[in-house]
């Protein structure tokens, strides 16, 4: 025979494996590698004496004991060049999935924490179906605490999704990561919300590593949610960055909707007013950059 090319036929392997929805290509050639035994790198090991023009996909159906359409559903940018963001979706990323979610449908728990797939690392942060957290920080399944206990920040997940399909994911992921900087701050500088308190009562332990913050980034979820829908709206986005009486506006119906405190014998209110207009301003910058790309692009298009 002629030398070897990059076509040779593929053997399939013993034990096939199904990929899970939105699962990153490495992760999938890792538990399929894992499940038959083999280096991931070697899963896909063609034949020495049989020659055939499959493509990569085709040999991954073959060795996989998928159909090929089932695998592109599944696998995103399936035999491409590995991505770090998804172009269309800035705020989608490889991370850990629901670990329920996981051991449904692959019958095990026990490599839950190898999978990793394609998901809004701002926008879903409770897998509904499981009342699980696995937003940030949930880098790892253990993480994933149980929020049947708090019944609000279930809600809140469910008006994020509402959110998220009346204003975009370009606008909602600006307004979701300040918004949320913005509660951070506020809990550095002493100021206080009377559920946050109940809701980490209700938290039940943290493991592998999670901090007094995790909790606490947990707890604010409600109140995050609450402050992206004020920042989104274009009408209370426009008094934030008004003067005189339209800011004061923007101010009492922030007070109003999330009832913020100060805790007793600490002056922060010049601050909280900076930090009110800031964020806002921070928004409409971003939000004029991505325009400004966006035009761009189509301009060297046309050209």
């Amino acid at each position: 025979m002629s030398e070897p090319t990059n076509y040779w036929l593929t053997r399939p392997l013993p034990r096939p494996v199904t990929p899970f929805p939105q699962e990153t290509e490495k992760s999938y050639l890792r538990r399929l590698g894992e499940a038959n035994g083999v280096i991931p790198g070697r899963a896909l090991a063609q034949s020495s004496w049989l020659e055939s023009r499959q493509d990569y996909i085709d040999r991954l159906s073959m060795a996989s004991g998928q159909p090929r359409n089932s695998l592109l559903q599944a696998i995103p940018y399936l035999g491409q060049q590995p991505k770090m963001f998804h172009p269309s979706r800035p705020d989608f990323l490889p991370g850990v999935p629901c670990r329920l979610c996981v051991a449904r449908r692959t019958g095990t728990y026990n490599r839950v924490h190898q999978i990793t797939a394609w998901r809004s690392r701002f926008h879903h942060q409770v897998c509904l179906r499981h009342r699980l957290w696995i937003g940030e920080p949930a880098g790892h399944y253990q993480i994933q605490v149980d929020l049947t206990a708090l019944p609000d920040v279930l809600q809140a997940q469910r008006r994020h999704h509402r959110l998220l399909h009346k204003y975009g994911p370009v606008v909602l992921t600006t307004c979701y990561e300040r918004g949320a900087k913005l509660w951070h701050d506020l809990a550095s500088r002493s100021f206080r919300h009377e559920d946050t308190a109940r809701r980490v009562q209700a938290l039940p332990p943290l493991r592998h590593g999670s901090n007094r913050d995790h909790r606490r980034l947990i707890a604010h979820y409600p109140e995050t949610v609450t402050t992206t829908a004020l920042y989104a709206s274009p009408h209370w986005r426009s008094l934030a960055l008004a003067q005189g009486h339209g800011f004061q506006q923007f101010i009492d119906e922030f007070n109003n909707r999330l009832q913020v405190e100060l805790i007793p014998r600490f002056d922060g209110s010049m601050w909280f007013i900076h930090a009110l207009r800031d964020t806002a301003d921070q928004i409409e910058r971003s939000l004029s950059a991505h325009a400004e790309r966006g035009s761009t692009r189509r301009r060297l298009r046309r050209s």
